[in-house]
Parts: C-alpha cells; structure tokens; sequence
C-alpha cells in the first residue's frame, strides 16, 4: 500500500469521526427538544473537535515531512540519506473517542522499503532543476526582493514567527513567510498598538493592547502580500509576504538569483518588492534549467488608512 493511499485512508477515518459528532449532536438535540447543549455536552464537543484538529494538523506534518524525504532523495542520487528513515504514519491516540469507533480504524501501511522510495527517487530526480535570472528594480526601494514560484503549492506549515512593536515601528517591516505561519506582534513599546491589516488576500484586526500583554497572532494561509499597519500611529507600516512552498529565494544585491531544485515543467514565477507591483512570468523550465529577467517599478507609498479604509491625518504621537 502506497504511503499517499495510506493517509487518505486515515483522512476518510476522520471525516467519518466527523460525521459521527454531527449525528450524535443532532440525535441530543432532538432528545432534548430543541435546547442547547449543556456545559458538560460542551465541554466534551470542544474536546473532541481538539483532537480532531490535532490529527489534522499531524496529517498536514506527515505530507510535509514526506515532501522533505523524497527531496533529500533526489538530492542524494536516490540514495537514502544516513539517519533519515521515512517519516512514519501519526498514530490515533488511544485515549481519542474516535479511536474505539469502528468507522475510525484505519489500517496502519507499513513504511515503503528504502528500495522503493530509491526506485521512485531514480526515476524522478532529473525532473528538477535550476532557474537564474535577474531582477531590476527602478524607483526608490525600502526592502529586499523576492522571487517566488507560484504555481507549486505544498502542505501548509507550523511554524511561528514575531514582528514586535517598538519604537512605533514594526521590525522586521518586510518579512516572507511560507504559507501557514503563525505570526504574533509583541508590543513592546509603552502605549498602546492596534496591529491590523486591510489586504483582501487575508484581513485582520488584533484589537489594542499594552506592553506586556498577550500579543496578538494572526496564521496566514493565503499567498499573497499582506499590508500590515497601526490604527493608532499612521506611520507604522510593514509587508508580510507569504508565499505557496519553499521555492522562493532573496535577490542578491546585483538584482542576480538562483532558485535551485524546483520541479520542471511551466512555472510560474513572481517576483515582487514593497510597493511594487508584483511582477509574473511563465518560465518553460527543463533539465537543463531556465533564465528569466523582472523590471519592477516602486511607487509612492499611498497615504496611510484607517480600518474602514479611509486616510487619515497622522496620529498625534507620530509627530
């Protein structure tokens, strides 16, 4: 059994453990006339949908770290890297409700011979390759470069990163991030901050709060640039980048990058720096690589906005 089939068959485990809660949340609030659920009926709800996060968070882990195994393959001729053994399948939790339902007792595959994955690894690792190039950037610029491969998607990640208030500035102000990360905004200034953004790829507002209080997350899913500012101070400002998979890369100061180990095939290529607009092409990449070049043109920042979108005068502690 091939290790994909097997994490589906853990998938359409949970979505029958999902269906389950539905009917039994249906069946007691018939039984109960209509009313709520109880604080215990509640409680034991909020748990289960916990566990069941849980697991759907380890599934999204395991396709990432399998992702990683074949590419230290590829990256080794096929060979099986010293202490790297395949990533093994997460195992449901004996204590999870889900685990004693019938309709949840996925079969465990065992983990692929080395002989396979090397197999898999030898007929595939000539469809990676290099794409080159080179960014110019006209205008006045504030922030690294990027280029970015669009069109590859991979598992959303777990990681967490910070941009903290202080000064009344953000810092980092320019940040890429792989899809799903967490990003939190300690404030570490004396007075209050408002972190939120108006961008439509993902719009967010993290209230007030002083130094020393809980910092407001946000997690990213969305590719995309995300336009980070303050509703109290109008001259904070910063650019959150978040990009589809791990292929990206930062524009060497000549404008020069080298974006190695992306699958071959029609590829198409972003790239992109503060208040510019972003830039695409479509690159034909085979084996024996690619080479593109981006012209990008920064333009005046616009004016700062409120959270209904409105300009606004600077706030008076910006003077």
């Amino acid at each position: 059994m091939s290790r994909r089939r097997a994490v589906m068959m853990i998938a359409t485990a949970l979505l029958c453990i999902l269906g389950g809660d539905a009917r039994s949340r249906a069946q007691g609030k018939a039984r109960a006339g209509g009313r709520g659920p109880t604080a215990a009926e509640f409680a034991a709800l909020k748990h289960r949908v916990e566990e069941q996060n849980e697991l759907l968070m380890r599934l999204t882990q395991l396709e990432g770290q399998h992702y990683e195994f074949m590419l230290k393959l590829l990256q080794n001729n096929g060979r099986l890297p010293p202490g790297s053994p395949p990533p093994a399948l997460p195992q449901l939790s004996p204590s999870s409700p889900s685990s004693s339902s019938p309709s949840s007792s996925a079969p465990q595959a065992p983990p692929p011979s080395p002989e396979s994955d090397t197999s898999s690894a030898s007929a595939t690792r000539s469809k990676l390759a290099t794409i080159t190039g080179r960014v110019d950037v006209k205008g006045k610029s504030w922030g690294p470069v990027f280029v970015y491969v669009e069109n590859i998607k991979e598992p959303a990640v777990d990681r967490n990163v910070e941009i903290v208030q202080k000064d009344r500035s953000f810092a980092p102000n320019v940040l890429l991030v792989q899809r799903g990360t967490r990003v939190t905004f300690p404030n570490a200034d004396p007075l209050l901050h408002n972190v939120f953004s108006p961008s439509p790829t993902q719009p967010f507002d993290l209230g007030s709060y002083k130094q020393g209080e809980k910092a407001g997350t946000v997690r990213l899913f969305t590719p995309g640039v995300v336009e980070v500012l303050c509703n109290m101070h109008a001259k904070m400002r910063a650019n959150v980048l978040v990009v589809p998979s791990r292929h990206h890369v930062k524009v060497n100061g000549d404008g020069s990058f080298r974006l190695e180990n992306v699958p071959i095939g029609t590829r198409q290529l972003v790239a992109w720096t503060p208040d510019a607009r972003p830039m695409t092409q479509s690159v034909s990449l085979t084996a024996a690589g690619a080479s593109v070049g981006f012209a990008l043109q920064v333009e005046p920042a616009p004016p700062p906005m409120d959270k209904t979108g409105k300009p606004r005068a600077p706030y008076r502690s910006d003077d």
